[in-house]
């Protein structure tokens, strides 16, 4: 990110990224639903639903200040394109463009753009929230495997790139300029229940009931 995450050092001013980009783009509902989406009993979000959620209202507030008025679903499906690692890169670049082109200065909208990190440090040291540990170490163990899940999947298509552009220059394969996309997918064996795997930890699981890990 091309902003500092750390808090800031003015006398006065936003305590942490977050409140400072609370400030810039007028967010005072999305601060104020923070606490409540983060620590309430039914349909809680995860640190990174919370970070979604930020950056989405980030996007439409520049959106809208460029009259742009975006359709419904139009935010979220943009945020997706910029910010999904399942996104090719072609496709991202192109969705970067139209922004640009539009008069959204998406470079300065996704530095703006905050981290699940930065949310969890929001919470804890600005607003002093904390949530029964039971339900955070869950929602960190699904945030962990996300990660590691897809680290592995930008290693391999790293040393695929690096591997067909070695190939392509010594003549041992005659390629344009590849575009890799590496995907995980699963099946639940039981119910049948066939997606990516993050469409997987998305909807917490397929329809199978949890196991016993202690059985």
């Amino acid at each position: 990110m091309a902003q500092s995450d750390a808090k800031s050092g003015n006398a006065g001013g936003p305590s942490c990224k977050l409140d400072r980009v609370i400030d810039e783009y007028e967010l005072d509902r999305v601060a104020e639903n923070l606490q409540e989406y983060w620590t309430r009993e039914d349909e809680r979000y995860s640190l990174r639903g919370l970070a979604d959620y930020v950056n989405q209202a980030v996007l439409r507030t520049a959106m809208d200040r460029e009259g742009l008025n975006p359709l419904d679903g139009e935010v979220e499906n943009t945020h997706r394109l910029l910010t999904d690692d399942e996104v090719s890169q072609g496709v991202r670049t192109q969705a970067h463009s139209r922004l640009d082109r539009r008069g959204v200065d998406i470079d300065a909208v996704e530095g703006d753009f905050v981290s699940y990190q930065t949310v969890n440090r929001h919470l804890k040291e600005c607003l002093g929230v904390e949530r029964a540990s039971a339900e955070r170490t869950d929602s960190d163990r699904v945030d962990s495997g996300a990660q590691r899940i897809a680290a592995l999947r930008n290693r391999t298509v790293a040393v695929t790139e690096n591997t067909l552009d070695q190939l392509r220059s010594s003549g041992a394969l005659a390629l344009g300029e590849p575009d890799v996309y590496v995907d995980v997918t699963v099946t639940c064996t039981d119910c049948g229940t066939h997606g990516t795997v993050q469409e997987l930890i998305d909807d917490g699981g397929c329809g199978c009931e949890p196991s016993d890990a202690t059985s």
